[in-house]
């Protein structure tokens, strides 16, 4: 966030809450370094949501560092759902020899950052696998479908358990917790995963789900 994002932040912060922002105006300046340096790696709308989560479950004046906590905890959470691949390839400018030259590793850092921001997804170990029911026993290096003689001698060792499916909204990410596409919506006060979804998950999803049909002339 830069100076006038968290000027922006506070503004919106004391109209819910005037016990935040400072009347002197040597402490206001004070207060906007001190909130801008805290959060300088936060976007402004995570810090905006961040702070109406707070007051849902605090009536406590809030400080900067009950954002930074926030944004902190779903920096780890999406990239501890990255593989951390790196595609070289995807990069003409890159040489691919030179993993240390500073072409590579700023593409890789920015990589992560996209990632650790929201401005791309994290990709994991299932989206890298292939398909279930493929056999990778080739000679010749393909993706072979596995027979029938196969299946059932899997299924035999290894029974399938039924499991319930899940909300089809978990195919979109959430707005309101920062989950992923696939991954359950968590609880703002513990970050203990939900059996349900928050409902502006679904909204979106709903949204994506109308959208081609609304462009689609009668």
């Amino acid at each position: 966030m830069t100076l006038d994002e968290t000027i922006d932040l506070l503004q919106q912060i004391a109209l819910i809450d005037d016990r935040v922002v400072k009347v002197d105006e040597a402490e206001q300046r004070a207060q906007v370094a001190m909130w801008a340096t805290v959060l300088r790696d936060v976007p402004l709308a995570f810090a905006g949501e961040a702070a109406g989560r707070h007051y849902a479950e605090s009536a406590y004046p809030i400080m900067p560092k009950d954002i930074a906590e926030r944004w902190r905890r779903q920096v780890r959470d999406r990239l501890s759902r990255s593989t951390g691949t790196f595609e070289p390839a995807d990069h003409p400018h890159i040489d691919p020899d030179d993993p240390t030259g500073d072409a590579y590793v700023a593409a890789l850092r920015g990589q992560w950052s996209a990632i650790s921001r929201g401005q791309s997804e994290p990709v994991g170990l299932r989206e890298l696998l292939p398909p279930p029911g493929t056999d990778l026993g080739s000679r010749a290096g393909a993706l072979v479908p596995a027979n029938d003689e196969f299946r059932a001698v899997k299924e035999e060792q290894y029974p399938r358990r039924a499991r319930p499916a899940g909300p089809p909204e978990l195919a979109v990410h959430c707005s309101y917790c920062g989950a992923s596409a696939g991954r359950p919506c968590r609880l703002p006060h513990n970050d203990k995963p939900m059996t349900g979804t928050h409902p502006s998950r679904r909204d979106v999803w709903e949204a994506q789900r109308s959208a081609p049909a609304e462009g689609v002339d009668a």
